[in-house]
């Protein structure tokens, strides 16, 4: 045997000896002792909470919001996208058909949706504007009523492909 071949087998030697042959420590009293079972194992009742007091604003919805929810599933809004939409009466308008505001491009928006007068001004693809063309309004001013106003909001859904028009 070769003096390296030696020396390994003498390290692997004391390696064993050390680790396998020495015998494990003897367990104390605390080793022993039974585990504590804890609630989440279903193994005994909870423990009682302390009371405490939270104060918190009940969240309702609005009667107007609910009439939102109700045109809009009306005029033909899909069902899963009614949540989504009164959300964003909400934050556009806070569910007021008369909301205006005259700050936005293209002489302001109007309504729950808050539709940009963009779509019901002439432009070069519609002589009476995109809104006009399909029917939906006969001026800007018909976004104030809640139907057409919805049903507007509908057809620039539909042509956004969803809720672009409102950058989410």
């Amino acid at each position: 045997m070769t003096l390296i071949s030696k020396t390994a087998l003498s390290l692997f030697i004391s390696v064993i000896s050390i680790f396998i042959l020495t015998p494990p420590p003897t367990p104390t009293a605390e080793d022993l002792a039974p585990a504590p079972i804890t609630v989440w194992q279903g193994l005994e009742p909870a423990s009682p909470t302390p009371p405490t007091t939270v104060v918190t604003t009940p969240i309702t919805q609005p009667d107007a919001c609910q009439t939102v929810f109700d045109m809009a599933r009306h005029v033909g809004w899909a069902e899963q996208d009614l949540t989504q939409l009164v959300a964003i009466a909400y934050r556009e308008s806070r569910c007021n058909p008369a909301a205006f505001n005259p700050t936005d491009p293209n002489g302001g928006s109007a309504g729950v949706m808050q539709i940009n007068y963009f779509w019901c001004k002439p432009s070069s693809y519609y002589t009476n504007g995109y809104l006009q063309a399909y029917g939906l309004l006969r001026t800007c001013n018909d976004l104030f009523d809640l139907e057409n106003n919805l049903r507007s909001a509908l057809a620039i859904f539909r042509y956004s492909n969803g809720w672009r028009a409102w950058s989410l």
